[in-house]
Formats: C-alpha cells, sequence, structure tokens
C-alpha cells in the first residue's frame, strides 16, 4: 500500500473456485447454500431469543459462508452455457435449495429489522430518560419577590457530549 496506508490486519479467507465438472459444481453450490441457511437459521434463532452472544459467534462463519455463496453464485452465472446440458433433475435440486435459502433469508432479515427496531427504541428512551433528568436539574423556580424559591434545582448543566 502507498501513503502510509496500513494493511488490514484481519485476513481473509480465500474462496475455492467450484469444480469444472458442471454438475459437480451445482453439487458443491447446493453445499454452500446449505451452510449458509444453516447459519442463517441459527442466527435467527438467537436474534429472537436475544442471545447475543450466540448472535456474535455466527458472525464471523457467516461472513466466510456468504461470501463463498456470492463467489460461487457469481461463477455459475458466468457459466449457464456449459450448465444447461447438466443433469435436469439436479438443476432442479439446485433451484430447491436456493428457493429454501431465500425463505430462511426472508425471515432472518425480518429478525434483524426487529432487532434493529428494538435497538433503536431502546436508543430513544435512554435519551428521552437522560433528557428528563436533565431538566429536573435545570429548572428554576422564582416566587413572586423575584427571588429563587429554597429547596429547588438551581444549577444549569451543560451537556457537551450529544
Amino acid at each position: 500500500m502507498h501513503n502510509n496506508e496500513t494493511e488490514p490486519t484481519q485476513e481473509v479467507e480465500a474462496t475455492p473456485s467450484l469444480s469444472a465438472n458442471p454438475e459437480k459444481a451445482m453439487e458443491q453450490m447446493m453445499v454452500i447454500i446449505d451452510d449458509l441457511r444453516t447459519k442463517m437459521i441459527e442466527e435467527t434463532a438467537a436474534l429472537k431469543e436475544a442471545d447475543t452472544a450466540s448472535f456474535m459467534s455466527i458472525q464471523d462463519n457467516k461472513i466466510i459462508i456468504a461470501r463463498q455463496y456470492l463467489d460461487g453464485m457469481k461463477e455459475l452465472l458466468s457459466r449457464k452455457e456449459e450448465l444447461r446440458d447438466a443433469d435436469p433433475s439436479l438443476k432442479q435440486k439446485l433451484e430447491e435449495a436456493r428457493s429454501r435459502f431465500a425463505n430462511v433469508a426472508q425471515d432472518n432479515l425480518q429478525a434483524l429489522k426487529r432487532m434493529s427496531g428494538g435497538m433503536k427504541r431502546l436508543e430513544e428512551r435512554i435519551i428521552s430518560a437522560a433528557r428528563k433528568e436533565a431538566d429536573k436539574e435545570n429548572k428554576f423556580a422564582y416566587g413572586s419577590n423575584g427571588y429563587l424559591q429554597n429547596g429547588l434545582a438551581s444549577r444549569i448543566g451543560v451537556n457537551e457530549s450529544a
């Protein structure tokens, strides 16, 4: 790298290419699809159970499998001419695996959206509570004589962390 840029410390696992044999390539792709589908099922379960430790432990492996999936699908698409002559039942099985994966991916996306919405609501509640507490401490109460009334908050605080 140039200009004093630092190289990433985390190594990225190389994605192996699929077999030159079209039918074996499709079989390999079905295994990758099933592996990713399984990881997404585990992730969705962890999200539904609010099991943060399990959710986090799944992420590294899921990213590797997702990269294999994307690279494998790109490769299959680039080889679509040679795949046309492959065993029709194998092509059907690949499509069924892809369809099952799409359903699981949709469930996973919904669970991720719910988690994200829950985190946003929690963040809003924390901010609202902090603002209420700050308002309690920053209010002044004056009596009819123009002086601050005894026993009431009389500090002004500034929070610059926001």
